[in-house]
Order: structure tokens, then sequence, then C-alpha cells
């Protein structure tokens, strides 16, 4: 048997995070998921720092589901600065959304994103869309390699990239 291989999921509403947890149990997955509340904590998760310092408790994700609207840092922000990364730059990002605004899913596009999906507001819809996300990026998707860590010690900050927060990352 093949090891499960980990979902990093940012979302900041707690409901949201219950019912991606149910749905994942409901669809019967063998899916790893860990969950970060904002962008920030998705910065120091992809570069194992503070409590994501530790890989073997928090490897490496291979699919990133990122909620746009977040506080402290938005999926807007985290997607410019992701692939800028080289260490970074080839993680699967898909955005799991509520905005259905052509704005938001262009200016993702334009970031790099692999994918954009609008949460559905019925729970069985969401099982089955959690379902077959898993059966095309993490099973039929040939996924390019991933770092197990950070090569070296230097990461850009997002500071460089007008995004806005003052201190380094």
């Amino acid at each position: 048997m093949s090891p499960r291989k980990l979902v990093l999921v940012a979302e900041d509403n707690p409901n949201d995070v219950l019912l991606l947890k149910y749905s994942v149990a409901r669809a019967g997955i063998e899916l790893g998921i860990s969950f970060v509340r904002d962008g920030e904590e998705v910065l120091s998760y992809l570069k194992g720092e503070g409590e994501f310092a530790d890989r073997q408790a928090h490897p490496f994700p291979e699919l990133l589901l990122l909620d746009l609207k977040m506080p402290r840092l938005d999926g807007f922000d985290v997607l410019a600065w992701v692939r800028q990364q080289p260490n970074f730059k080839r993680l699967l990002i898909v955005v799991l959304t509520s905005s259905t605004q052509l704005k938001d899913i262009n200016r993702a596009y334009d970031l790099g994103v692999n994918s954009y999906l609008v949460k559905p507001s019925d729970f069985r819809m969401l099982s089955s869309m959690i379902e077959k996300l898993q059966k095309y990026w993490l099973e039929l998707n040939l996924s390019p390699e991933q770092p197990s860590r950070v090569q070296g010690s230097f990461v850009e900050g997002i500071s460089n990239y007008g995004i806005g927060v003052d201190r380094p990352l």
C-alpha cells in the first residue's frame, strides 16, 4: 500500500473545516489532511518553521487547498509568494472558495493556480467534489517532484512582491 498523500488546507472558517473533515470521512478517502487558519500559517507550514518545523509530523504537502478570503494574509498573497519561490513553485494549488467573481477567478489563474473550485453549499456535493479532487490530483495526475525540505536557509520574503508585510517571514 502506498503512503497517504498529504493535503494542506488553508481555511479560516471553523464550520468549513468541519464540513471538509466530514466530507473526506464520508467519501472513505485515505488521505492525510492538515489544516491551517490563514496565509501566514500556510507560509510557516511550507517553510517548516515554528510549530511546523518537524517534517515527520508536518510533511511537505502534495496539494494545497487554498481559500482566498483569509485573515492576516489572503489566498492571493499566498499564491503570489509560492509561485515566486524556487523550492515551492511546483506545488499543486487548488483554490477552494465561495467566490464566483470573475475578477477573483482571473486573478487566481494569473497568479498560477492549478484549479479554481467553488465550495458547494450542499454537504453531499462537497463530499463528491472532494472525492473527485482526490481521484484526479492525487491518483491520476502525475505530480512534479516536491522538496522534502527547503534547500538552505534563503526563502525570499513576500514584502519584495508588494504584498505589504513589513516583517521578514
